[in-house]
């Protein structure tokens, strides 16, 4: 579990050793340092003690190299996530438990709000949702058990118990939004005005939301082949007769799953690329490109964001960690790996490209040994590399936050490859 020695949290951690112990099972405290103040390193030593003093072993986890001068909170936030992922991935956990409130909820309801937030970000955090960093989080999900708790409940648990927590400066420091907005709705509720109010808002638009997932999750299933080298091929007819708020959930989820890595697409580039599917157009957006190529419309990575403009992946040296696990072999552990290209250097089986779009072959990820190419991700086999296709549980991570329902079976998306050629 996340725990910071504050109130919050180490009512979770007496309430969650309890809960482990009674089962048999494992808990560890994970403990971030931002390293945001000189006196952060001592104060989570001495929640690493409270913590070890209950019985819990506990990891200290630090925020090294220089931080942002804007948006630190942001960026902290961020960074907590990737060290906390990384830490459970090391120990072998996939449910990650957070102590957030009713309170957080309210607070986080009313930032969104203040900051022009449509009523998707309302919706605001789930009892459960997936990590929100990849690939350090692949797998991981988040609980929030104490999300319809009020906060002075479980300061009153703890002096039930007799037991200390750690009261962090921050929480007084007015330079952040949220403490800001936390002194306003105490002051609201001083007048009458109940937090739970804007918590309930939260879950109510969080089930309208889930409505929405499970109707692109059927439009899915209707008109969505997802292709083993990185593209979607779509059936425009009855994705057009779909809803638009329907057809635009889905692209976002494809945009999360295909797209060189980013901010999220912003709503009118989703409908950019909604308009284009329909109408059988090509267009460019949210780092996406639509095209119709053999009477089909297909959903692209856009080989600007993949290439460049100079026929080379500018973008980041690991680009296909985003799409793939690719493992290399005894054999091959020297093997490059990189986009195709232009000129398909090292490609001596040109005819296994026929089946796609010809603007998406020179974005494809290529393993290289010897300036041949022996590997690509469902087209080109190689017993010397392992390839595991990410963009699936991508798209379904999106779509539906934490898992799919009973009824999507993600195989239905997914177009079986041929058999792969060997080199």
């Amino acid at each position: 579990m996340g725990y910071s020695g504050g109130g919050d949290s180490h009512a979770l951690l007496l309430l969650a050793r309890d809960w482990v112990q009674a089962r048999g099972l494992e808990l560890v405290a994970l403990i971030v340092d931002h390293g945001l103040r000189q006196e952060s390193a001592a104060e989570a030593e001495l929640a690493a003690s409270r913590a070890r003093a209950l019985g819990v072993d506990t990891q200290i986890l630090t925020w090294s190299g220089k931080k942002p001068t804007d948006g630190i909170q942001s960026a902290a936030r961020t960074a907590r996530h990737t060290l906390l992922a990384e830490a459970c991935s090391r120990h072998g956990i996939n449910t990650l438990l957070l102590a957030h409130t009713l309170d957080d909820q309210a607070e986080t309801v009313w930032m969104r709000l203040a900051a022009g937030g449509g009523w998707r970000s309302l919706a605001a955090m789930r009892e459960a949702a997936a990590s929100p960093v990849w690939p350090q989080g692949r797998g991981l999900q988040l609980v929030r058990p104490l999300l319809e708790v009020r906060r002075a409940a479980l300061r009153d648990y703890l002096e039930q118990h007799s037991t200390e927590w750690i009261e962090d400066p921050s929480n007084l420091d007015q330079r952040f939004t949220r403490i800001r907005i936390r002194e306003r709705l105490v002051a609201l509720e001083a007048g009458g005005f109940d937090q739970a109010r804007l918590a309930k808002w939260a879950g109510d638009l969080a089930l309208i939301d889930r409505a929405e997932a499970e109707a692109a999750g059927h439009l899915a299933a209707r008109v969505l082949k997802l292709e083993p080298w990185g593209g979607a091929c779509i059936d425009a007819e009855p994705y057009g007769a779909a809803k638009e708020s329907v057809r635009l959930r889905l692209l976002d989820a494809l945009a999360h799953a295909l797209a060189v890595r980013g901010p999220a697409p912003a709503r009118r580039h989703l409908r950019q690329l909604d308009q284009a599917l329909i109408r059988g157009e090509r267009a460019t957006a949210a780092r996406l490109m639509t095209l119709e190529w053999k009477s089909r419309a297909w959903l692209l990575r856009d080989p600007g964001s993949v290439l460049g403009r100079v026929d080379r992946a500018h973008s980041t040296p690991h680009l296909h960690r985003q799409f793939a696990a690719i493992t290399l072999k005894e054999g091959a552990a020297d093997a490059e790996i990189a986009p195709l290209g232009h000129d398909y250097h090292g490609l001596t089986h040109r005819n296994m490209l026929e089946d796609v779009p010809g603007i998406a072959r020179p974005g494809l990820v290529a393993v290289r040994h010897c300036a041949k190419v022996i590997a690509l991700p469902g087209l080109l086999g190689d017993k010397r590399v392992e390839i595991e296709d990410w963009v699936p549980e991508r798209f379904m991570t999106r779509l539906f936050a934490v898992r799919p329902p009973a009824w999507f079976d993600i195989k239905t998306v997914i177009r079986t490859p041929a058999e792969t050629l060997s080199p």
